[in-house]
Formats: structure tokens, C-alpha cells, sequence
């Protein structure tokens, strides 16, 4: 069953988020169908991937070279951080820094062309994830299944996965020694101070020197546990704050957006707002026009009614002469 779960999850963790649900749906109805009742729960309980954890799985179909590079680094920034080897610490940074800001630029780029927008949160949780593959094995193999579900954090506690190498998710916390993983796979007798593990009948007959000796290399170990302690928490510190400046960087380039489109927006406006000034200019002058001419025509028309009148009266009176004319024409005949 596991390796038709497997081909399941592979399979639906490479569709979009959109497509996943009715896709998984049909696969649960062919397991039981075909009367595996086991496989269709297990398909069933496959979570539907956040849009920052489907962009994660599709970087290492489709960037799957820069993601194993990636994932290499990790492994090697882990054991220079176990070795307390500074200089390549900060080395393997520089290379960290580059490859995250590429992989969260082609994660862009595939949201983009699936038709989405990936906002500030989605391309933090990219990031975030990234950079938990780097800082822990567990979350390396999570992200190089390209199955995952949810975006994962990385705050020195390790992360687990359930469901068969399908949906991950942050097992419960685990302390870590300073000194890394290969502390605790040391006996704990290697571990114990020196004193600890001198024979008891050794101490009372030990020569000043001797004792000056074994004080001088306790206190040597005391403090080399007590240095690899403080470059872990250092290291831990230098991380957060790396984290802290990429989201700063996140929130300046979300708002230098913001503060763009603001621009261009009022910049529209006022344009429009000038269009619409010169436009009323426009339509008063062609008002004032148009009044002037209903006066100048006000005018014609009383001169024409006045002149009508005129033509009227002239016209009775001619009628009126032409009567009088036919009259006296009629008598004199």
C-alpha cells in the first residue's frame, strides 16, 4: 500500500491547490472501488496543499537542481556549525543568501505562471521553509519529497513528518546539545569531565603537578564546552536575525510596492483631474457661445416678428384700397 500512496501523493502534490481536493477525491473512489479500503483512508487523510507549500513542491520538480544544491549546502553549513568552523560558516551564509533569493524568485515565477499572485506572506513562508531545509535534516527530506502540505519553521526544534512522506508536520521538540548531532551519538562516558572518569584510588596519590595538570585540562574543557555553547546560541542569534532582516527587506520592498502603485494612482488622478478642468473650460466657453447666440437669434426674431406685423398691416391696408377702388368702380359703371 505504501507504494501506491506514494504514487498518490506524488501525483496530487504536483497539481495546483485548486485541482487537488476533486483529484484526490477520485483517486479515494478508485481505492475503494478496487475494494482497498486502507489506501482509500490514507489518500483520503492527504491534506490539501497552502499555496507557499505547493510552490515548495513545485521547485523541486522544476528547479530540482538549485533545490539539491540547496539542500547540500544545508548539510555542509550544519557540520561547519558542529565543527565551530567560523570562516566557512560565513562562506556557506553567502551562498545561503543566493540560493534562497533565487529558489523564492522562481517561486514567483510559477506563481505568476499558474495565474496567481504571490503575496509578501506566501513568499515569506517560501523562505521559511527553504531555510528550515537548510537548518535540519528532517525538514531536508520533507522538502525533497515535494510532498508537502504546509510551509515549515525551523527555531531549533526538529521537525518530523506523518503520513507516509505526504503531509509534514513539526514533530514534538526535541533538545539538541550544543555541540550538534554528534554529541549525542558520543558514549556518555566521552562526555563526563575528566574528573569523572579518573579511578578513585588515582586522586589521593596524584603529584601537585599531576593535579595542576588535570585542574588546568577541566578547566580547558569547561571552557571549550562553554565556547561551543556560546557559538551555537550566537549562531542561532546571527540566523534570527538574518530572518529578521530578510522580513524587514520583505515588508520595505512590500510597501516600496505599495508606494508605487500610490504614485501611479494619484498620478492618474490628477490627469484625470486636468482632463476634467480643461473639459469644463471647454463646455463654458461653448456655453458662453451658445447664449450669445440664442441672443443674437432672440434679437433676428423680434426684428422678423416686427417685420411680419408690418408686412400685416401694409397688407389690410392695401386690401382695404383695392375694396374702396372696386367700389367707386361699380358706381361710376
Amino acid at each position: 500500500m505504501q507504494d501506491e500512496l506514494a504514487s498518490a501523493a506524488e501525483e496530487l502534490y504536483a497539481l495546483s491547490p485548486a485541482d487537488f481536493t476533486a483529484a484526490r477525491d477520485e483517486r479515494v473512489a478508485e481505492a475503494r472501488t478496487s475494494g482497498n479500503r486502507d489506501l482509500a483512508r490514507a489518500i483520503g487523510a492527504l491534506r490539501r496543499p497552502t499555496v507557499s507549500a505547493w510552490l515548495v513542491n513545485q521547485l523541486v520538480r522544476e528547479a530540482g537542481d538549485q533545490v539539491g544544491e540547496l539542500l547540500e549546502l544545508g548539510e555542509s553549513l550544519r557540520q561547519a556549525q558542529q565543527d565551530l568552523a567560523g570562516e566557512q560558516v560565513r562562506e556557506l551564509s553567502v551562498q545561503r543568501r543566493r540560493l534562497v533569493a533565487a529558489l523564492v524568485a522562481e517561486a514567483k515565477r510559477l506563481a505568476e505562471r499558474d495565474g496567481r499572485v504571490a503575496g509578501v506572506q506566501v513568499e515569506r513562508e517560501v523562505e521559511a521553509t527553504l531555510q528550515a531545509a537548510l537548518a535540519d535534516a528532517d525538514a531536508a527530506a520533507a522538502v525533497r519529497a515535494g510532498c508537502l502540505a504546509s510551509p515549515l519553521s525551523y527555531a531549533g526544534l526538529g521537525i518530523g513528518d506523518e503520513a507516509g512522506a505526504v503531509s509534514w508536520q513539526r514533530a514534538p521538540a526535541r533538545e539538541k546539545s550544543p555541540a550538534g548531532d554528534k554529541a549525542k551519538e558520543a558514549p556518555a562516558k566521552e562526555k563526563a569531565p575528566a574528573r569523572e572518569r579518573r579511578p578513585s584510588g588515582r586522586r589521593g596519590t596524584e603529584t601537585a603537578e599531576e593535579r595542576a595538570a588535570r585542574l588546568a585540562a577541566e578547566q580547558t574543557e569547561r571552557a571549550a564546552r562553554q565556547a561551543a555553547a556560546e557559538a551555537e546560541r550566537r549562531a542561532a542569534k546571527i540566523a534570527e536575525a538574518e530572518q529578521a532582516v530578510h522580513r524587514a527587506a520583505d515588508t520595505v520592498a512590500a510597501t516600496e510596492a505599495d508606494l508605487a502603485a500610490a504614485e501611479a494612482k494619484f498620478t492618474g488622478a490628477r490627469a484625470a483631474q486636468e482632463s476634467a478642468r480643461q473639459q469644463v473650460e471647454r463646455l463654458d466657453r461653448e456655453l458662453s457661445q451658445a447664449i450669445a447666440a440664442e441672443s443674437e437669434a432672440n434679437r433676428a426674431a423680434r426684428d422678423a416678428q416686427r417685420g411680419k406685423e408690418a408686412a400685416a398691416r401694409a397688407a389690410d391696408e392695401a386690401k382695404r384700397r383695392l375694396a374702396r377702388a372696386q367700389t367707386a368702380a361699380r358706381r361710376l359703371s
